[in-house]
């Protein structure tokens, strides 16, 4: 089955399976740091299931904070539908651990990768968001979106100035990754758009924000000059399908809009976003 074909029958059952019945569609709940285990279809050759250990590290787009329940802790990981374990679910890998966590920085990360085993195959990310102040960007901004006026106007301002010095932060925990896991590639994931195009003065300012720290990410990735580490850009995934959209892939609940999944991609997302952008990349079969 080609790997765009799994992901549409995923889809399926993630969708129909959790309505019909959530306790018995999903797996077994796992403590914080543990992986939720796939099932091995018995019919299917041994060699394909050779499994190569995966680990995923980074903030809370990695860690799932869009797709709840959480897994315990204070990481808000996605005990079922981050896109990690989705990865794992269609791919040779085998996630050995999620280490992303909510609220993480490029120094957070970097800590995250202390005890990896050095087998490790495979490594994804995000990470960067918080860094340049994307937290205190949509704080101030809330209220009164136009980015000439205070306190949205010092905001953006503070969090260009970090934009400028984020791209050697990132290319050096990139080829820190590849360095410390010597058989594992990289894959470094962008940050969806948030918000369909004119849904919100806010929607597209903070999209126009999300392209230029996905431009520092690529340029990161490449400033490494590493075959190993590649950048995965989700942007056509999820294109079409933000806040404001008929089917978004982006967590909003307007009626709480302190709800710790907003602005980030939900089960859908991480499937047919994330999912689809690594299984377009090839990233899953190399």
């Amino acid at each position: 089955m080609s790997r765009l074909g799994a992901l549409s029958l995923l889809a399926f059952g993630l969708v129909a399976g959790v309505a019909a019945s959530p306790a018995a569609a999903l797996p077994a709940a796992s403590p914080q740091g543990a992986v939720v285990s796939v099932g091995t279809p018995t019919a299917v050759h041994s060699s394909f299931w050779t499994m190569r250990s995966y680990v995923a590290l980074g903030d809370s787009f990695t860690a799932g904070q869009g797709a709840p329940p959480y897994r315990p802790g204070a990481c808000m990981q996605s005990r079922y539908a981050g896109y990690p374990t989705i990865a794992a679910a269609l791919s040779v890998y085998r996630l050995t651990e999620n280490r992303a966590c909510s609220g993480a920085t490029v120094a957070d990360t970097t800590a995250q990768l202390a005890g990896v085993g050095g087998s490790t195959a495979l490594v994804t990310l995000t990470v960067g968001a918080i860094d340049v102040g994307s937290n205190d960007v949509f704080a101030a901004c809330a209220a009164n979106p136009d980015p000439t006026v205070d306190p949205c106007k010092t905001a953006i301002a503070t969090s260009t100035a970090k934009l400028a010095e984020l791209g050697p932060k990132l290319a050096t925990l990139y080829a820190t990754i590849a360095a410390t896991l010597p058989q594992a590639r990289v894959a470094v994931l962008n940050y969806p758009r948030l918000f369909e195009p004119g849904v919100a003065p806010l929607g597209d300012l903070v999209n126009t924000a999300t392209d230029g720290l996905n431009a520092v990410i690529q340029g990161a990735v490449a400033a490494t000059g590493d075959p190993r580490v590649s950048y995965v850009d989700a942007t056509d995934e999820f294109a079409g399908h933000g806040i404001g959209s008929r089917v978004p892939f982006i967590a909003f609940d307007q009626a709480n809009l302190l709800a710790p999944a907003n602005f980030h991609p939900n089960a859908l997302g991480n499937l047919l976003g994330y999912g689809r952008a690594l299984a377009q990349d090839r990233v899953f079969s190399r």
